[in-house]
């Protein structure tokens, strides 16, 4: 699928994929909006930020990312795939203090593949800053990488920032069609 260019500016559709709680929505923020919010209200549906960033090559492109929030609960599964349509690139995101929520994602990968086909997909360990209750080790991480054969992932922190725009932004360039 090619990005749509609409007056000059490159438009991608990215999706934030994963377990209900993991982060998500905050995520998001963080990138769009760059606060966070420590209240939890679970995505019905989803939910839909812009943002417009500049990508420097042998020009300068102006990008607009329309960032959709899937819901991650199970209850919304059977609807959830027609979001994925014409989607670009995913963050996969998985909480690195809940198990399950790492082991849950090989179910959003055959969902996504199956109706967007073989996109970018970055694997996001997210609450990095959660130390003391951190449960899953970075060899987990890198063998769930080797079976889904995913090349990249950041382990980042809603709360503080911390690789959230580094994780954007190289989805950007994994979608990107030029140099």
């Amino acid at each position: 699928m090619t990005a749509e260019i609409e007056d000059d500016i490159w438009k991608f559709k990215i999706i934030l994929a994963g377990a209900g709680a993991v982060g998500k929505t905050t995520l998001m923020n963080q990138f769009v909006r760059g606060s966070f919010s420590g209240e939890y209200k679970a995505t019905i549906g989803v939910d839909i930020l812009s943002k417009e960033i500049i990508l420097n090559r042998k020009r300068t492109y102006k990008i607009k990312l329309q960032i959709w929030d899937i819901a991650g609960q199970e209850l919304f599964r059977s609807f959830r795939k027609r979001f994925f349509s014409n989607s670009r690139g995913v963050l996969l995101i998985f909480d690195l203090t809940v198990p399950q929520s790492l082991n849950d994602l090989h179910t959003w990968i055959d969902d996504i593949y199956e109706i967007a086909g073989h996109i970018p997909i970055i694997l996001i360990g997210n609450k990095v800053d959660l130390t003391e209750l951190r449960t899953i080790t970075q060899e987990s991480i890198q063998e769930f990488l080797a079976k889904r054969d995913i090349s990249t992932h950041f382990l980042t922190s809603a709360l503080t920032g911390i690789n959230v725009n580094d994780a954007f932004n190289t989805l950007v360039e994994m979608m990107a069609p030029f140099n």
